[in-house]
């Protein structure tokens, strides 16, 4: 059913599976379910009809990495097949004629699919939670109301993978009806992964043994927010029995995604950097601190209400050329910079072409043009 009223025919049918990017609270939604209808998703009738073991990863920022990184140290390590999914890979249903009991799915799964799921994975992973999607979900504690949908409906011999020192762990801890596993960059911890130093251990969540995993330096990626994401994959793949010195070897060949702090080119003595995934203001803080040396900055595009004031702050002590505004927070960020009194340049670019020349001609001689929007893009880059 095509045209401008085709939401008035969901009572006309007993199921309706929904697209994640359809709001649950569509007053046209909402009538169906009071009129019988149910609502359901792909994700659900994937989790509903899936023989293998699921090892689901959400969070704001890191599930395209940690997904792919889980599977990358898991594949070829397992006594079945190893596959991955849900935003990125293969889409799950697709994985639904392959699939034995022996199999492992690795997922990621945004809030938009975990809001009304009522199963979780085998092993959940939630990675730093931080508010995002405010347009879509209302408050905060409706999103991470929703991200926590990964953990709810697991059972006692399920797992919860998470960092110790996020400040949605205590909350996890009262949620969580499997065993909570955590990993830590900072905290010497008695169970789980934790870096010492430069060396990443594992205290064994049976008997609390120690063993060194790698070294700091095994991992490819670069960026502190980098190493949670792998202490999460080491940790999955650790639970699932993969050997250490596998993982080490593993680590050491795995390269960033496309699009996630991805050197794209260089022109004349200038870096260009492609990390138009940053589409939260985290995200780009993270990008910030990892990039070494000065920069020009690509920032912004579509608003999900979100809070600029640390990124702010954080642009006025480091090493900045220039930075570029683009999309429908242009106003908004230069409003932001002029009232903080940033000291380097800030102009609005008309289009993306012009955004680029402009961050181009601040980086100048040597410095880095780096796309970290901090908003998403809807048609912007």
């Amino acid at each position: 059913i095509f045209g401008t009223h085709y939401l008035d025919h969901l009572i006309d049918f007993d199921l309706i599976f929904r697209s994640p990017g359809v709001p649950l609270d569509l007053p046209a939604v909402r009538r169906a379910k009071r009129k019988g209808v149910t609502i359901s998703s792909l994700t659900q009738l994937f989790f509903d009809l899936c023989p293998a073991k699921i090892v689901g990863i959400t969070g704001t920022k890191g599930k395209s990495t940690t997904t792919s990184l889980i599977y990358h140290l898991l594949k070829g390590r397992l006594p079945g097949k190893v596959y991955f999914g849900g935003n990125i890979g293969y889409p799950p249903l697709a994985l639904l004629p392959k699939l034995t009991k022996q199999d492992v799915v690795v997922l990621e799964l945004s809030s938009f699919q975990l809001e009304d799921l009522t199963m979780s994975p085998a092993i959940a992973v939630v990675l730093n939670i931080v508010p995002e999607h405010l347009n879509r979900h209302r408050t905060f504690a409706k999103y991470v109301e929703a991200k926590l949908n990964i953990l709810r409906h697991q059972t006692k011999q399920d797992i919860v993978v998470v960092g110790a020192s996020y400040k949605i762990t205590p909350l996890i801890a009262k949620t969580a009806r499997g065993k909570m596993v955590k990993y830590s960059p900072h905290k010497i911890l008695s169970r789980g992964v934790y870096v010492s130093g430069t060396e990443i251990i594992y205290r064994d969540v049976a008997t609390g043994r120690r063993h060194l995993i790698m070294n700091l330096t095994d991992i490819a990626l670069s960026g502190p927010h980098n190493i949670e994401n792998a202490l999460a994959a080491i940790t999955v793949a650790l639970l699932l029995g993969v050997k250490p010195d596998k993982i080490k070897e593993r680590s050491r060949s795995f390269t960033a995604l496309e699009h996630r702090l991805e050197p794209i080119g260089q022109k004349d003595e200038v870096k260009f950097i492609n990390d138009s995934m940053a589409t939260t203001p985290v995200a780009t803080m993270a990008a910030i601190q990892t990039v070494t040396g000065p920069l020009s900055l690509i920032l912004g595009g579509a608003s999900k209400k979100e809070n600029f004031k640390e990124l702010i702050n954080l642009l006025l002590i480091k090493p900045i050329y220039g930075v570029v505004l683009i999309g429908d927070t242009t106003d908004k960020l230069y409003k932001l910079l002029k009232t903080a009194k940033a000291k380097f340049p800030f102009i609005k670019a008309k289009d993306f072409p012009a955004a680029v020349e402009k961050a181009y001609q601040y980086a100048k001689p040597n410095g880095t043009v780096l796309l970290s929007p901090a908003c998403a893009s809807f048609g912007w880059f």
